[in-house]
């Protein structure tokens, strides 16, 4: 941070580990497959996430303040690029799926002027699901703390 502001220049840092994007980042793009599936402000991703991968991630990570003895896992595995999925190719690991999610890739939706998601539940004619428990939890947390990273000391 302190070059970044020292040289008044952009740094891309490309990693899994959100806590770390929380502490370093100001704007995240969550890519799945190659493809860019979620695109805000810090804020947008980890108060407000869209995208059905970004709620894995955000339920995937350890809290200090958290009861559950198991972290959430997304089911199945990244496909195959060499043979790229029709569709979305977060849909088979997506227990919120749309048909539409095995015949056509979603489009980029507006969420905000900051923030866009490539997911059919943005669709106006999409049923209304609401993020996982476990995430809305710790979305909670996250606006709790004032630390969207949760606290890692």
């Amino acid at each position: 941070k302190d070059i970044q502001k020292e040289t008044d220049s952009a740094i891309i840092f490309i990693t899994h580990d959100l806590g770390v994007v929380a502490n370093v980042a100001d704007r995240v793009a969550v890519m799945y497959a190659g493809k860019i599936v979620e695109i805000g402000t810090t804020d947008d991703i980890f108060y407000n996430p869209k995208h059905p991968y970004t709620w894995g991630l955000l339920g995937s990570m350890p809290t200090l303040d958290s009861d559950e003895e198991e972290l959430f896992a997304i089911p199945g595995s990244p496909p195959d690029m060499l043979n790229p999925p029709k569709g979305d190719a977060f849909a088979p690991r997506n227990e919120f799926a749309l048909e539409i999610d095995t015949v056509m890739e979603p489009p980029m939706f507006k969420v905000s002027d900051t923030h866009y998601a490539a997911t059919w539940l943005l669709h106006e004619d999409a049923p209304k699901i609401e993020p996982p428990a476990s995430v809305k939890r710790r979305m909670q947390g996250f606006a709790n703390t004032g630390n969207k990273g949760g606290d890692r000391r």
